[in-house]
Protein backbone atom coordinates (compact mmCIF):
# COMPACT_ATOMS: atom_id res chain seq x y z
CA UNK A 1 0.00 0.00 0.00
CA UNK A 2 1.04 3.70 -0.71
CA UNK A 3 -0.14 6.49 0.34
CA UNK A 4 -0.55 7.67 -3.25
CA UNK A 5 -4.02 8.83 -4.27
CA UNK A 6 -5.36 9.98 -0.71
CA UNK A 7 -6.82 12.82 0.12
CA UNK A 8 -5.86 12.44 3.98
CA UNK A 9 -4.78 10.46 6.51
CA UNK A 10 -6.85 10.03 9.70
CA UNK A 11 -5.19 8.59 12.96
CA UNK A 12 -6.53 6.89 15.67
CA UNK A 13 -4.15 8.10 19.01
CA UNK A 14 -3.56 5.53 21.77
CA UNK A 15 -1.60 2.29 20.34
CA UNK A 16 -1.23 3.99 17.46
CA UNK A 17 0.78 7.46 17.11
CA UNK A 18 1.48 6.95 20.94
CA UNK A 19 2.54 4.50 23.32
CA UNK A 20 -0.17 4.56 25.68
CA UNK A 21 -1.53 1.28 25.35
CA UNK A 22 0.54 0.09 28.34
CA UNK A 23 -0.62 2.66 30.80
CA UNK A 24 -4.19 2.03 29.85
CA UNK A 25 -3.80 -1.55 30.88
CA UNK A 26 -2.02 -0.87 33.86
CA UNK A 27 -4.98 1.80 34.89
CA UNK A 28 -7.47 -1.43 34.05
CA UNK A 29 -5.52 -3.59 35.84
CA UNK A 30 -5.21 -1.91 39.03
CA UNK A 31 -9.12 -0.82 38.65
CA UNK A 32 -10.07 -4.42 38.39
CA UNK A 33 -7.97 -5.12 41.82
CA UNK A 34 -10.00 -2.12 43.48
CA UNK A 35 -13.31 -3.42 42.07
CA UNK A 36 -12.64 -7.35 41.79
CA UNK A 37 -13.46 -7.85 38.50
CA UNK A 38 -11.42 -9.79 35.83
CA UNK A 39 -8.58 -8.29 33.88
CA UNK A 40 -7.55 -10.09 30.80
CA UNK A 41 -5.03 -7.73 28.92
CA UNK A 42 -5.75 -8.98 25.33
CA UNK A 43 -9.66 -8.55 25.94
CA UNK A 44 -8.98 -4.77 27.34
CA UNK A 45 -6.38 -3.84 24.77
CA UNK A 46 -9.12 -5.04 21.79
CA UNK A 47 -11.42 -2.58 23.03
CA UNK A 48 -8.76 0.46 22.69
CA UNK A 49 -10.72 2.84 21.06
CA UNK A 50 -13.85 2.57 23.15
CA UNK A 51 -14.46 5.15 25.84
CA UNK A 52 -13.91 3.77 29.51
CA UNK A 53 -17.19 4.18 30.73
CA UNK A 54 -18.98 1.90 28.14
CA UNK A 55 -16.23 -0.96 28.56
CA UNK A 56 -17.05 -0.91 32.33
CA UNK A 57 -20.56 -1.41 31.02
CA UNK A 58 -19.31 -4.42 29.03
CA UNK A 59 -17.16 -6.04 32.10
CA UNK A 60 -20.00 -5.79 34.32
CA UNK A 61 -22.37 -7.26 31.51
CA UNK A 62 -20.08 -10.38 30.41
CA UNK A 63 -18.88 -10.69 34.28
CA UNK A 64 -22.41 -10.90 35.61
CA UNK A 65 -21.29 -8.34 38.39
CA UNK A 66 -22.75 -4.97 39.31
CA UNK A 67 -20.79 -1.93 38.77
CA UNK A 68 -21.41 1.67 38.85
CA UNK A 69 -19.63 2.78 35.45
CA UNK A 70 -18.95 6.10 36.28
CA UNK A 71 -16.91 4.93 39.37
CA UNK A 72 -15.17 2.49 37.83
CA UNK A 73 -14.22 5.13 34.87
CA UNK A 74 -13.36 7.78 37.52
CA UNK A 75 -10.83 5.54 39.04
CA UNK A 76 -9.08 4.24 35.94
CA UNK A 77 -8.75 7.60 34.63
CA UNK A 78 -7.71 8.59 37.86
CA UNK A 79 -4.71 6.04 37.34
CA UNK A 80 -4.48 6.89 33.89
CA UNK A 81 -3.77 10.87 33.95
CA UNK A 82 -1.71 10.09 37.06
CA UNK A 83 1.04 8.53 34.73
CA UNK A 84 0.20 10.19 31.47
CA UNK A 85 3.57 12.28 31.62
CA UNK A 86 4.96 8.69 30.63
CA UNK A 87 3.17 8.22 27.20
CA UNK A 88 5.87 8.56 23.90
CA UNK A 89 5.78 8.69 20.96
CA UNK A 90 5.87 5.65 18.30
CA UNK A 91 9.17 6.85 15.96
CA UNK A 92 8.22 5.21 12.95
CA UNK A 93 4.60 6.56 13.52
CA UNK A 94 5.86 10.30 13.93
CA UNK A 95 8.52 9.97 11.07
CA UNK A 96 5.11 9.42 9.09
CA UNK A 97 3.01 11.99 10.05
CA UNK A 98 6.66 14.49 9.84
CA UNK A 99 7.01 13.12 6.12
CA UNK A 100 3.24 13.82 5.10
CA UNK A 101 2.76 17.30 7.46
CA UNK A 102 1.56 20.46 5.13
CA UNK A 103 1.40 17.45 2.45
CA UNK A 104 -2.15 16.33 3.08
CA UNK A 105 -4.29 17.17 5.82
CA UNK A 106 -4.06 14.86 8.81
CA UNK A 107 -6.41 14.05 11.79
CA UNK A 108 -6.98 12.01 14.86
CA UNK A 109 -10.14 9.98 15.68
CA UNK A 110 -9.98 8.72 19.02
CA UNK A 111 -11.99 6.90 22.13
CA UNK A 112 -10.06 9.29 24.75
CA UNK A 113 -11.90 12.09 26.33
CA UNK A 114 -10.60 16.00 24.74
CA UNK A 115 -8.99 16.65 28.19
CA UNK A 116 -6.76 12.94 28.21
CA UNK A 117 -6.37 13.43 24.39
CA UNK A 118 -5.26 17.01 24.36
CA UNK A 119 -2.75 16.66 26.99
CA UNK A 120 -1.01 13.67 25.32
CA UNK A 121 -0.46 15.65 22.01
CA UNK A 122 0.58 18.26 23.79
CA UNK A 123 2.84 16.49 25.79
CA UNK A 124 4.47 14.54 22.89
CA UNK A 125 4.04 17.66 20.88
CA UNK A 126 2.22 15.80 18.31
CA UNK A 127 -0.33 18.95 18.65
CA UNK A 128 1.33 21.02 16.54
CA UNK A 129 0.85 18.49 13.20
CA UNK A 130 -3.18 17.79 13.59
CA UNK A 131 -5.73 20.78 13.09
CA UNK A 132 -8.51 18.15 13.47
CA UNK A 133 -9.11 15.98 17.02
CA UNK A 134 -12.32 14.30 17.15
CA UNK A 135 -12.46 12.70 20.67
CA UNK A 136 -15.29 10.77 22.63
CA UNK A 137 -16.89 13.74 23.80
CA UNK A 138 -17.36 14.81 20.16
CA UNK A 139 -19.49 11.88 18.89
CA UNK A 140 -22.43 9.29 20.54
CA UNK A 141 -21.76 6.77 18.82
CA UNK A 142 -18.05 4.96 19.13
CA UNK A 143 -15.99 2.67 17.82
CA UNK A 144 -16.90 0.22 15.79
CA UNK A 145 -19.51 2.66 14.88
CA UNK A 146 -17.88 5.08 11.72
CA UNK A 147 -19.17 8.60 13.55
CA UNK A 148 -15.63 9.32 15.26
CA UNK A 149 -13.84 8.96 11.48
CA UNK A 150 -16.43 10.23 9.56
CA UNK A 151 -16.29 13.40 12.08
CA UNK A 152 -12.46 13.77 11.26
CA UNK A 153 -13.10 13.40 7.19
CA UNK A 154 -15.94 15.96 7.39
CA UNK A 155 -13.79 18.56 9.44
CA UNK A 156 -10.47 17.93 7.19
CA UNK A 157 -12.64 18.67 4.27
CA UNK A 158 -12.10 15.46 2.77
CA UNK A 159 -14.23 12.41 1.02
CA UNK A 160 -14.24 9.26 3.34
CA UNK A 161 -13.47 7.55 0.43
CA UNK A 162 -10.10 8.94 -0.24
CA UNK A 163 -9.27 8.87 3.25
CA UNK A 164 -6.96 6.45 4.74
CA UNK A 165 -7.06 5.50 8.68
CA UNK A 166 -4.31 4.30 11.14
CA UNK A 167 -5.66 1.90 13.57
CA UNK A 168 -4.12 -1.04 16.13
CA UNK A 169 -7.38 -2.94 17.15
CA UNK A 170 -10.06 -4.67 15.74
CA UNK A 171 -12.50 -2.16 16.38
CA UNK A 172 -10.79 0.87 15.23
CA UNK A 173 -10.63 -1.05 11.61
CA UNK A 174 -13.86 -1.99 12.26
CA UNK A 175 -15.26 1.55 12.32
CA UNK A 176 -12.96 2.67 9.40
CA UNK A 177 -14.34 0.18 7.16
CA UNK A 178 -17.98 1.42 8.14
CA UNK A 179 -16.48 4.80 7.40
CA UNK A 180 -16.06 3.71 3.68
CA UNK A 181 -12.20 4.28 4.48
CA UNK A 182 -9.43 1.98 3.93
CA UNK A 183 -7.71 1.12 6.42
CA UNK A 184 -3.63 0.12 7.67
CA UNK A 185 -3.11 -1.95 10.73
CA UNK A 186 -0.07 -0.46 13.32
CA UNK A 187 1.51 -3.14 15.18
CA UNK A 188 4.01 -2.29 18.00
CA UNK A 189 4.18 1.27 16.29
CA UNK A 190 4.84 -0.01 12.96
CA UNK A 191 2.40 0.59 10.13
CA UNK A 192 1.64 -3.03 8.41
CA UNK A 193 2.16 -3.15 4.83
CA UNK A 194 2.74 0.57 3.90
CA UNK A 195 5.53 1.75 1.57
CA UNK A 196 6.00 5.48 2.10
Amino acid sequence: MTLSGFQGLVFDLDGTLVDSMPLHLAAWAHTAREFGFHFDADWFYELGGMPSRKIALLVAEQQQIALDPLVVTRCKTDHYVANLHKVTVFPAMLALVQRYHGLLPMGIGTGSPRINAEAVLRNTGLDRYFPVVVTADDVALHKPHPDTFLLVAHRLGIEPAASLVFEDTGIGVQAGQAAGMQTCMVRDGKPVDLQY
